[in-house]
């Protein structure tokens, strides 16, 4: 029996955690979850793993979905890391829930705090030159943890994030279904693809040559910062009136959205955008 870690990523964090892990743990492979679920069971593992961004204090949709239609061995030692930017909120107890009703139990709960990178509302923060240093030497703590197979209490969201959470965050999920409207693809486009490709909810797909977002985006980031000619902008113009109507004085971020053509952008250093690609890798150690 091996290992196995499904990690979801926009930018790379996760997925560099994954690795890192991985060689600690050795003979394990790392498979995006991206890939169909009902195909990559964990029946068969000692160890499963789960690592992911936190997105509206939360874990992502996609992933949430990913991990229902999983198998898993109900006896493996099961961990979970959140990546959070600031909150984690609830995003560790939804995967305990989601893996409850398997009849398994989350053995191993931490999370590593990672640069935020929403860039179509503000340039990465705090710098990767301070962060990410940070982020490594938690990580590789925890493959130690990992390793020896110690338990620890995931994470819980506190009384006050909790009450937050629905009167901040719910306007938002509200406008996911507008979230790619506002995409734009410049004159720079080379129909390389490579957005399409590094999407991890497969939303972008090529339409005669340029890029065609399917509204079903988890705002990642992942075409953005990808992108090697910077052609993928976010404007919200008249024709995405919708969004716009949608939007109230509760979600006040959608007043700032954009994407400036000098904003920084962000991608884990130790990941290229051919990484990203990836579904899935093995490390021996």
């Amino acid at each position: 029996m091996k290992n196995k870690i499904y990690y979801f990523t926009g930018t790379g964090n996760s997925m560099r955690a994954a690795r890192i892990i991985a060689d600690h743990l050795g003979d394990t492979e790392i498979i995006s979850m991206r890939t169909e679920p009902k195909k990559e069971s964990a029946l068969d593992c000692d160890v499963v793993g789960f690592i992911f961004p936190v997105y509206h204090w939360t874990m992502p949709a996609h992933a949430v979905a990913y991990v229902e239609s999983l198998e898993i061995n109900p006896k493996a030692y099961v961990f979970a890391i959140a990546m959070p930017s600031f909150i984690c909120g609830i995003a560790c107890e939804t995967l305990a829930n989601i893996l409850r009703k398997k009849h398994i139990r989350l053995s191993y709960g931490n999370l590593v705090y990672s640069v935020a990178n929403y860039a179509i509302v503000y340039p990465p923060f705090p710098p990767a030159k301070i962060r990410v240093p940070a982020t490594e030497k938690k990580l590789k703590a925890i493959a130690g943890d990992i390793k020896a197979h110690e338990r620890r209490a995931y994470p819980r969201a506190s009384k006050f994030i909790r009450r937050r959470r629905k009167k901040v965050m719910s306007p938002y999920l509200a406008l996911q279904k507008y979230a790619d409207n506002p995409f734009t693809i410049s004159n720079a486009c080379v129909s390389c693809g490579l957005c399409s490709r590094v999407c991890p909810c497969s939303n972008i797909e090529l339409v005669e040559g340029k890029p065609t977002f399917r509204h079903h985006c988890a705002n990642c980031m992942a075409c953005v910062v990808s992108c090697p000619k910077r052609a993928i902008g976010y404007e919200i113009k008249g024709e995405d009136r919708a969004l716009l109507n949608a939007s109230s004085t509760r979600t006040p971020l959608v007043k700032i959205m954009g994407l400036p053509k000098n904003r920084k952008l962000y991608r884990n250093p130790y990941i290229t955008a051919a990484d990203l690609t990836k579904d899935r890798e093995l490390f021996n150690g």
